[in-house]
């Protein structure tokens, strides 16, 4: 028999839990009018529950649930999905996997057909296996390359001995080469049962339909008498653990762990409000004591991890090699400062708003609550987030002072950091004990340190006030939160080589202090209205972005309105700066892709202020004034040039009258106007194949592909967004053939980047070294194939799906509402853009995209770079295009690293990276 929805335990409004008879349990969350819906399928399956042998196989069997059902081939399963314009993927944790889709609520119910055929039916075809263990054996090296998931990985395991968190989700290489079929069915067996299945759906849907059909869908599995495997117990630690490794990195980390409490204690609420004392923002003691006070550090921050078992509390930092006494020394004092005095009224009360708030901007998404509901289920039993609010609320001063006094014990703590090859830390066990023990003593002695409508953006209300200010204000009371953008011409567009990264600098400088606040007493403001306020940066525009809880609008526009009339620019805060955006430049050297797509560009745009790196380099960094940064953003700053747009919960004439009242004085100057309208001349094409390889010393190599592409007001742009869309996707030809079936690549996807003047059109590949020549071979295979054949019906239905349903998913928060009424404003586009965009795909045929793409795509004219481990040898020439003349000669770059290719041979000089 059918449950009744009625008879489902209703646990708050529109929130319904059901216990099918087999043991599955569904949870459902209406939310009406939103339009959205997202269907989760969670398994109590995760890498604790693994046998030595076996590590790995539950993050293979989540890569593998897409490779093909009885009904379904490979590809075809997240092909469903975005067939219909939906989002579909999947994670794996230490506890449990899940599979997901979002999309428009009309389809939700197909979404749960999908998945729970691809959960419950997956095939597991040997073939498929084996190429699927390769792309996991590539995501397993490529994890390998980024220093902060080898460092947190090595602090898991030497904080925990005997625990399975100590062993790495993914498993090593070694285990997921020698997993079989066989061992995937006997694993499957044990842990997918519907005692381990919890089937999540939030959005606009009705309850009882969604029981009805995972009744219909699941309540046929048997009931399964497996036991809950036991995990170990993690003993005690007696004493202090101290590790460090060296790879090939730019830039110094520090990370540390104390023992932690599992979820279900009632000290987690607890630990959770003190780790936002320590180190959540920029009034944080953590940040305050280390980054303003000392400058030990480039950034630093932690938290709770507190699974199903006991957990950790980890804090991590940025800094240089030199610092790391030092900066652990002050850190520990912090922390142990907690044990023996008590926190302020304006800390604790700080650390329990955003905590709080955290909750309810997550619940601006769809997919957001549908994780909470999710995780509380699985971790309590309860999938309500109230008790645990409950629980932060009622934290005190003493609980603070107790819970600190268990768990941060020196004997307790874990340290461990990765530095460039080369370096010598001075850290050792001795020393670590004596800065155990003085920063110990040191804290007894010292204080404390100080949802988208059925059309797109409707309602949205726009007033021209007396000095210029275009202002947009859209309504959505739904969630009580506010979301301010202020938008001005600049950025990239407006640098040159000697200014290349000033509105980066501006962006980090402008909302540090005003005349009137100092950099402390604006942060404390924000922090005590568990708002967010921060700048931003991009090609074209620059400006202020707040999110606040809407009953701080008001105190939110004033705090805007004095960063942008009357920044202090204060010189103090620009030398803290400066030194994070250097650290910046060193963490993209480190990132391949970042690199990849900085050296893309800067050839690709040559001449054009897009071919500059937005974050600047070392020189202008290094060099740029207080007086020239503030001189800069006084030429760009004008009342005429700000579009400020404001969503959220809001009464729109109530803030225009505030808005009125706070600008009013902001008058117009007489100085020459700046607007993005000002067109820059476009690079030229480039001249032939410009191929350049720069080597790393890293195990998987990066590559990019590209082409000229177009701008965001040509009518172009429409036609090359459908063919981008139907080259990616985990449905899309790029991933069905070179990933797939060729198992050439673990991450990849093509790109279409819209600008005022030019843009670009191209791929990215991850891939390892021995698969470079095979994966471009491939690429270029693609290519060929969509400037020879038109796409199918079906894929441009299904691009065409996918870009209308990405782009309402984007809006569901007011922050991006925000930014996209503001942006559609300065750039000329209309209110009405987003109506206008869907018109304009559904006209999209498959002779438009064959033109685009005999366009756009240019054998003999295009850039690519090649970033990491090289697996040609100076002489050797990679295999050329099909249809392509040979490709160019390599030729090594003098001491710089980076491989130039020309195709006639001849060597040009060429700066270092």
């Amino acid at each position: 028999m059918t449950p009744t929805y009625a008879e489902a335990v209703e646990l708050a409004p529109h929130l319904h839990k059901n216990k099918l008879a087999n043991g599955l349990t569904v949870l459902v969350k209406e939310t009406p009018g939103t339009k959205v819906a997202t269907v989760q399928i969670w398994v109590k399956a995760g890498s604790i529950y693994e046998e030595k042998h076996e590590a790995g196989i539950t993050h293979l069997i989540e890569h593998m649930i897409f490779k093909g059902t009885p009904s379904r081939g490979p590809g075809e399963v997240a092909g469903a999905i975005e067939a219909v314009g939906g989002q579909i993927n999947a994670y794996t944790s230490h506890e449990h996997t899940v599979y997901h889709a979002t999309l428009s609520s009309r389809n939700w119910e197909e979404a749960l057909e999908v998945l729970s055929d691809a959960v419950l039916n997956s095939t597991f075809e040997s073939g498929e296996l084996e190429r699927e263990k390769k792309v996991v054996l590539e995501e397993i090296s490529m994890r390998k390359d980024r220093a902060n998931i080898v460092l947190f990985q090595e602090l898991m395991a030497q904080a925990y001995t005997v625990h399975p968190y100590q062993l790495p989700v993914s498993g090593t290489a070694e285990s997921v080469s020698a997993i079989s079929r066989d061992d995937i069915l006997r694993y499957l067996k044990n842990h997918y049962h519907p005692d381990n299945f919890t089937v999540v759906v939030v959005g606009d849907v009705r309850g009882q339909q969604v029981v009805d059909a995972v009744h219909r869908l699941m309540a046929g599995l048997p009931k399964s008498d497996a036991k809950p495997p036991a995990t170990p117990r993690e003993p005690p630690q007696q004493k202090a653990r101290l590790f460090a490794l060296t790879e090939d990195v730019n830039q110094t980390q520090l990370a540390l762990a104390f023992p932690g409490s599992a979820f279900k204690s009632q000290d987690t609420a607890i630990l959770d409000v003190l780790t936002s004392i320590l180190a959540s923002g920029e009034t944080s003691r953590l940040y305050t004591r280390l980054r303003n006070d000392k400058g030990l550090v480039y950034r630093i921050d932690g938290s709770a991890f507190t699974p199903r078992d006991p957990g950790l509390l980890e804090f991590s930092a940025t800094l240089e090699a030199d610092k790391v006494a030092a900066a652990l020394t002050e850190t520990l004092t912090e922390i142990f400062r907690l044990k023996h005095a008590k926190v302020s009224d304006e800390e604790l009360d700080r650390a329990k708003r955003n905590l709080e708030s955290d909750f309810i901007f997550n619940l601006e998404r769809a997919e957001g609550q549908a994780r909470v509901l999710g995780s509380f289920e699985f971790l309590s039993g309860d999938p309500r987030e109230d008790k645990y609010l409950a629980q932060v609320r009622a934290v005190s001063k003493e609980d603070i002072q107790r819970v600190a006094a268990f768990y941060l014990k020196g004997e307790q703590l874990t340290v461990g950091t990765i530095a460039p090859l080369g370096t010598v830390l001075t850290l050792n066990q001795a020393q670590l004990t004596k800065i155990i023990a003085k920063a110990d003593t040191a804290a007894k002695l010292g204080q404390p340190a100080s949802q988208v409508d059925g059309a797109f953006l409707t309602g949205v209300h726009r007033f021209h006030l007396k000095n210029g200010i275009r202002l947009l204000v859209r309504e959505n009371h739904e969630v009580p939160t506010v979301s301010i953008r202020a938008v001005m011409p600049g950025g990239l567009r407006s640098e040159t080589g000697t200014s290349n990264g000033a509105f980066a600098f501006i962006s980090e400088l402008l909302p540090k202090s005003t005349e009137q606040l100092s950099a402390d007493e604006l942060a404390r403001k924000v922090a005590n209205m568990a708002g967010f306020l921060g700048g931003f940066n991009g090609k074209n525009t620059f400006g202020i972005k707040g999110d606040f809880l809407s009953r701080f609008t008001n105190e939110g526009l004033a705090l805007i309105r004095d960063v942008l009339l009357t920044p202090a620019f204060a010189p103090a805060e620009a030398e803290k700066i400066r030194p994070e955006m250097l650290s910046q430049l060193k963490n993209q050297e480190d990132s391949l892709p970042s690199l990849a797509f900085k050296e893309f560009n800067k050839r690709l745009f040559m001449g054009h202020p897009y071919g500059l790196n937005t974050l600047g380099n070392e020189t202008t960094i290094g060099n740029f004034t207080v007086a020239e940064l503030k001189r800069l953003y006084e030429q760009h700053a004008r009342p005429e040039a700000l579009v400020l747009a404001v969503a959220g919960d809001v009464d729109a004439e109530k803030v225009r009258e505030t808005v009125e009242q706070l600008f009013s004085a902001w008058s117009k100057p007489l100085a020459e106007k700046t607007s993005t309208g000002e067109s820059a001349l476009p690079p030229d094409v480039p001249a032939g194949p410009d191929i350049v390889s720069i080597t790393r010393d890293k195990q998987q190599v990066h590559i990019v592909i590209g082409f000229v592409g177009t701008t965001l007001s040509n009518e172009d742009r429409y036609g090359l967004e459908v063919l981008d869309t139907a080259l990616s996707g985990q449905s899309g030809r790029l991933f069905t053939e070179l990933r797939d079936k060729q198992s050439l690549a673990y991450s990849l996807s093509s790109f279409s980047l819209l600008g005022l003047d030019t843009g670009s059109f191209g791929i990215y590949i991850g891939t390892s070294p021995d698969k470079k020549d095979a994966a471009i071979k491939a690429v270029w295979q693609q290519l060929y194939r969509v400037m020879e054949e038109p796409l199918s019906e079906e894929e441009l239905t299904k691009a065409r799906n996918v870009l209308i349903s990405n782009y309402a998913l984007s809006l569901q928060t007011r922050g991006n509402q925000a930014m996209e009424m503001a942006l559609n404003e300065t750039y000329g586009l209309g209110q009405d853009f987003g109506n206008r965009y869907v018109h304009a795909l559904e006209q999209v045929d498959a002779k438009t995209v064959l033109g685009i793409a005999r366009k756009y795509i240019r054998p003999g004219n295009y850039v690519q770079v090649t970033v990491g481990a090289d697996s040609l040898m100076p002489t050797q020439k990679p295999e050329a295009p099909p249809h392509t003349e040979a490709a160019p000669v390599i030729i090594p770059a003098k001491k710089t690293g980076v491989t130039i290719q020309l195709k006639d041979g001849n060597e040009q000089k060429q700066p270092k990276p």
